[in-house]
């Protein structure tokens, strides 16, 4: 209990000093800021990934480790992708409202569960844990394509409008790379929902031996949304569309996934 809250009060305080980096003046040509933003996210990847340590070690809750290991994964990767990619540190006061979400939700399924002795062990199976990692990044790649492609929303409306905000236009990417980038993660999406679908299958043939029951509500949703996103990547490819129809697809796809992977979980508790 103790060492809980002092890894709760630890992540609160990267949190708020992520927070605060977050809203320092960014550009490519500035390194100094740039190291500084990018030390504190690593700084609470870090924190994230101990806290996780610390409750699987403590036989919590499948849906708060599989919470909690979700927010490392996701901070991790977006730590190594704004390395290579500037656009994405020009995202960041996008991915921060969904960054409180997350915490906010962590911290709430730690809260209203109970340690369980009987707790299903995540790295038990090889296929099991081939299954929860690639879900994970699925879930993260889908999330940083989502607010990528919402960002091409954003810019849209306001030029097509013609009402130019210059600390909008400037803190966001340009639409062509950010189009770009939705799309390259929306392959990426696809790639690791695939073989979260396929190793979930393994492991449920290995365990219960029978295929009918691995059709539930959460493996049914996350079919279609693989469907849904493999239809729209090919018809993108023969008539082509728009970034409003890109960003209506990526918003339902994620729709989709957090049901399947959060909404279903908590109907049950």
């Amino acid at each position: 209990m103790t060492s809980n809250f002092y890894t709760e009060i630890l992540t609160l305080i990267c949190f708020l000093l992520f927070l605060i980096t977050s809203f320092v003046n960014i550009n490519n040509k500035e390194f100094l800021n740039k190291f500084v933003y990018l030390s504190s996210l690593l700084l609470i990847s870090i924190v994230n990934l101990i806290y996780y340590q610390n409750i699987s070690s403590q036989s919590a809750s499948y849906l708060s480790q599989i919470t909690a290991l979700l927010l490392a994964i996701l901070l991790f990767s977006y730590f190594i992708i704004s390395i290579f990619y500037f656009e994405f540190v020009r995202l960041r006061l996008i991915f921060i409202p969904f960054f409180i979400v997350l915490v906010l939700f962590r911290y709430l399924t730690s809260l209203g569960t109970e340690s369980n002795s009987n707790t299903l062990d995540l790295f038990k199976n090889r296929y099991l844990l081939f299954h929860i990692f690639s879900s994970l990044f699925a879930y993260s790649m889908l999330t940083i394509c989502a607010i990528s492609s919402f960002s091409v929303f954003i810019k849209s409306y306001f030029i097509k409008r013609i009402k130019f905000n210059p600390i909008l236009i400037n803190l966001l990417p340009s639409l062509h790379q950010s189009e770009i980038l939705t799309i390259r993660f929306l392959y990426l999406t696809m790639f690791f929902l695939f073989s979260s679908i396929l190793s979930g299958l393994l492991f449920h043939i290995t365990e219960y031996k029978y295929f009918y029951s691995f059709f539930n509500y959460k493996v049914s949703l996350s079919i279609f949304s693989f469907f849904l996103i493999i239809l729209f990547l090919i018809y993108r490819i023969i008539k082509g569309c728009s970034s409003f129809t890109t960003f209506k697809l990526v918003l339902l796809s994620y729709l989709f996934i957090n049901i399947a992977y959060f909404g279903i979980k908590i109907f049950e508790l």
